[in-house]
């Protein structure tokens, strides 16, 4: 693929999604369907092939669904094969061109986690969100994307977990070529982009594991489950 054609392909990401907020804004409209047609137009812009093992299923009651963060691609990725779901972003992801906007529209609940006293306020949000309405909500614990073994997991979700007896669902993403695909480090977003269109095609597995309830001293033991690379 030429320069030229990948950079155009790169701009119809954001012609894509702005599509779809513009139907979002039509009385009437359901944002989830909208969310699921965007997933799969999406995954077809990239050429993504998309193995799902054990999709969950979701009862009428609020849930987290926990795993490795790898790239931007993991939100797509993960609204097909739960198109009803929440993310949880940091806070200047709502202000990004275009993306923000459709965060905001998909009702992703943004906060910070600079220090301390602004982490605490993020679970106190998280923890009411949950309790107050039924989410199934997506979080990466280990905040930031990674190929293998990130330094740590926060425990927040967890305790919200155990504090109110919430479900969770782990589970694990899998790329091939995975540093291709990888967001990481210093990457640039739109050269990244404009790179993924050079691939013929994109292997994506994502296997969710069967609900189970969870606590701080599980951490380890998801944490590995998830980053786990032999799967």
């Amino acid at each position: 693929m030429t320069s030229f054609n990948a950079v155009t392909k790169t701009a119809k990401v954001f012609s894509i999604t702005g599509k779809y907020l513009l139907k979002s804004m039509i009385s009437g409209s359901c944002v989830v369907d909208l969310k699921s047609r965007w997933a799969c137009e999406i995954l077809n812009h990239f050429n993504i092939d998309l193995t799902i093992k054990d999709r969950p299923a979701l009862l009428n009651q609020s849930s987290v669904m926990l795993g490795n963060h790898i790239s931007y691609l993991d939100i797509p990725i993960l609204i097909a094969c739960c198109p009803d779901v929440v993310f949880v972003s940091k806070k200047e992801v709502k202000f990004w061109p275009v993306i923000g906007n459709a965060a905001v529209k998909m009702k992703t609940i943004f906060v910070e986690r600079h220090n301390a006293d602004s982490r605490a306020s993020a679970k106190a949000t998280i923890a009411r969100s949950l309790k107050e309405k039924n989410l199934n909500l997506i979080i990466f614990p280990s905040g930031t994307t990674k190929i293998g073994v990130s330094p740590r997991w926060q425990k927040g979700i967890f305790e919200i977990a155990e504090e109110n007896n919430i479900v969770v669902y782990p589970f694990r993403i899998k790329y091939s070529p995975e540093r291709d695909c990888a967001y990481i480090d210093d990457d640039n977003l739109l050269i990244h982009m404009s790179n993924l269109f050079r691939l013929k095609k994109i292997k994506v597995t994502v296997e969710f594991h069967p609900a189970v309830l969870v606590n701080t001293e599980s951490i380890n033991h998801w944490k590995e489950w998830s980053e786990a690379s032999d799967f």
